[in-house]
């Protein structure tokens, strides 16, 4: 991976990027109020076991709304998700 230098693009390019993927990533992303607290349970390193537990539902429901959020927000790795988190005030 490799950085850009340019001070207004702050961003990590890599061989799976897209710019159509930078584009929905940066984009304002509705979630709804269930998808963002399995988005912050996520970004804090939880398990899909314990976001299943947080949220009342089973295993299997909580990687599904895990795929859909990830596929949403055009992430493929936790660490996007983290950045994404972080970017936005959504972890304290």
């Amino acid at each position: 991976m490799r950085e850009f230098t340019d001070p207004g693009l702050w961003i990590r390019a890599d061989p799976v990027s897209s710019p159509e993927r930078h584009a929905a990533v940066m984009a304002d992303v509705k979630l709804t109020e269930r998808e963002r607290l399995a988005a912050v349970l996520l970004a804090y390193g939880h398990t899909n076991g314990d976001v299943a537990r947080q949220l009342n539902v089973s295993l299997r429901t909580a990687e599904g709304e895990r795929s859909r959020l990830m596929h949403k927000l055009g992430f493929e790795r936790r660490s996007q998700l983290v950045r994404w988190a972080l970017e936005r005030g959504l972890l304290h």
